[in-house]
């Protein structure tokens, strides 16, 4: 049986190697999406997050007006530069992302011990700008804070006293990239990928075949039509398989876009989680194959099947966005449901966070019997005389 099953499997690659659709899907569509996110670490990389402001150009409008405030800024290691012509469409345009305005009569109404007004001329929506916005933000609140309790000092106040809560902050994160956020894409993106990779092949090897008329040579051959579904299972699970692998190259690539600051990124990607991963993917890529077949065997024509399983790639990934923006807690329960295990899977391991074997082993088991019932439903269906006339 192997012998014959092996023979299918080396007819269907052999035919689908010399066809560039085949070959495009497998090898092509896997590349887009590390490229696109290579392309956008490499825009935001050098966004940090609570980084040290020294050195930091910071425009300051009417800075002969405030000299206390330069100097406390440039003792800071703050760079006070001129600001540029209009500065509000300036700030607009990205030429600046802050701009301190500082009015006449700043450093009198600051020596008399009234409150002395600024301007903060900021644009929150670019995302190059969130963290110097933060860092000007948390530089005037430490200049305030010295000088208000530094006046409560000269009255005989000890401002320590007027603290409800003393504040510390303890960061746990293992970067300060803004850019490990897209870390948190690469699961829905990763099993997108993994829908798509032998789509092609399961519809040309089905849809195809049948109108090109060369499905009914095939199945009246006397072979057992479970073991033509074993060989065309096969090698679509074998595209699947390269697709996969040529993600993750391009993956470890694209993280590497960033240069040093994204370094981390990069090496999320070492030996030992490309292993993991591969191994928490497998039994979901033959559930994939298994369902690409399915479909590919219900439908009625190429075209019909190219609709559903080009949008079958968004059922595992929609779920899988929506925990970058609101992630849950693991329970036992969710290593049962596919795609969805090993989306949580692959962010636990990206994550460098500790996996348990036993969700690992429960994610597996329940994917692979999802698998063995999709591939004997699509062998029954082979069985069907239907088949063949697309009925």
């Amino acid at each position: 049986m192997w012998q014959r099953i092996l023979i299918v499997l080396g007819k269907e690659v052999t035919d689908n190697a010399r066809d560039r659709r085949s070959l495009l899907t497998a090898l092509i569509y896997p590349l887009m999406g590390p490229l696109l996110l290579g392309l956008m670490i490499s825009a935001t990389g050098k966004v940090t997050v609570g980084g040290d402001p020294s050195g930091m150009n910071l425009p300051v409008a009417g800075a002969e007006h405030g000299q206390v405030l330069v100097q406390w800024l440039e003792g800071r290691g703050i760079n006070v530069v001129p600001p540029p012509p209009e500065i509000e469409k300036a700030v607009q345009r990205g030429d600046a992302h802050v701009v301190l305005v500082l009015p006449p009569g700043f450093d009198e109404d600051f020596a008399a011990g009234t409150t002395a007004n600024i301007s903060v001329v900021v644009d929150s929506s670019r995302l190059s700008a969130v963290v110097t916005i933060n860092q000007v933000a948390t530089l005037l609140g430490e200049f305030n804070s010295e000088n208000w309790g530094q006046r409560l000092a000269e009255r005989g106040v000890d401002y320590r006293s007027l603290q409800p809560v003393s504040l510390e902050t303890v960061k746990v994160s293992t970067g300060t990239q803004i850019s490990e956020i897209f870390l948190l894409m690469v699961p829905p993106l990763f099993i997108f990928n993994l829908f798509m990779g032998g789509a092609y092949l399961a519809m040309d090897t089905t849809s195809g075949e049948r109108e090109r008329g060369s499905l009914e040579p095939l199945l009246i051959n006397p072979v057992e039509r479970g073991v033509v579904v074993a060989g065309k299972f096969l090698a679509t699970l074998l595209y699947t398989g390269v697709a996969v692998v040529v993600q993750l190259i391009a993956l470890k690539i694209a993280f590497g876009f960033g240069g040093e600051h994204a370094a981390s990124l990069s090496d999320a990607f070492g030996i030992m989680t490309v292993l993991g991963i591969l191994l928490i993917t497998f039994p979901l890529m033959a559930a994939a194959v298994g369902v690409q077949f399915v479909i590919a065997t219900v439908t009625k024509s190429f075209k019909e099947a190219q609709t559903y399983l080009g949008l079958l790639p968004l059922v595992p990934a929609i779920p899988g966005m929506l925990l970058v923006f609101a992630p849950v807690h693991i329970h036992g329960w969710m290593m049962a449901v596919p795609t969805f295990s090993q989306t949580l899977l692959l962010g636990q391991l990206l994550r460098g966070e500790t996996v348990s074997m036993v969700h690992v082993a429960v994610s597996m088991a329940t994917t692979l019997a999802l698998t063995a019932v999709l591939v004997t439903f699509a062998a029954r269906l082979y069985e069907r005389e239907a088949l063949i006339f697309g009925e």
